[in-house]
């Protein structure tokens, strides 16, 4: 994967940082799924949509490359999170996004930087269920996979993405 599109992706946040793995993980599959074209493999995991690769080129793209940078948090309640962020040097004019216009591809960064990281979960594995695994009755599924996660409230929220 292009470390420049990783540096793009997070540098199109209002931003400039991406809060979580998780949501860094979801909103790459959720642009590849729009168009992205990046190249990343998925699969399932326990928190929706996965890819090894994504994970890989993240390590590159801040150890070897310096385009991005991970730095560590620490919630109230003790558990840590990444945040990512995108150190520039990079000329954006020359990233790929595919099929995305990257004004396009900025709204939706955004757009998916406002939920909680449960929402972008959900929204990320209905569309996994529905799409790839072609389950019919996804909200049953859904409430196996995901029962604590999955409330209404949430559910209505990640189909609204």
């Amino acid at each position: 994967m292009d470390n420049s599109l990783i540096a793009f992706v997070v540098h199109s946040s209002d931003d400039k940082k991406i809060f979580g793995k998780i949501r860094i993980q979801k909103i790459f599959y959720l642009l590849e799924q729009l168009g992205l074209n990046s190249g990343l493999s998925f699969s399932y995991h326990h928190y929706g949509p996965y890819s090894e690769d994504l994970n890989n080129s993240l390590f590159i793209a801040e150890f070897l490359h310096g385009s991005i940078k991970e730095e560590q948090g620490e919630t109230q309640f003790g558990n840590t999170y990444s945040v990512f962020s995108s150190e520039g040097g990079v000329n954006f004019d020359e990233v790929d996004a595919g099929d995305i216009s990257k004004d396009k591809l900025r709204e939706i960064v955004n757009k998916l930087e406002s939920p909680t990281s449960v929402v972008i979960e959900l929204a990320a594995t209905i569309h996994w269920l529905r799409a790839k695994e072609k389950i019919e009755d996804w909200e049953a599924e859904l409430q196996v996979r995901k029962a604590g996660k999955a409330t209404q409230q949430n559910v209505s929220q990640a189909i609204e993405l």
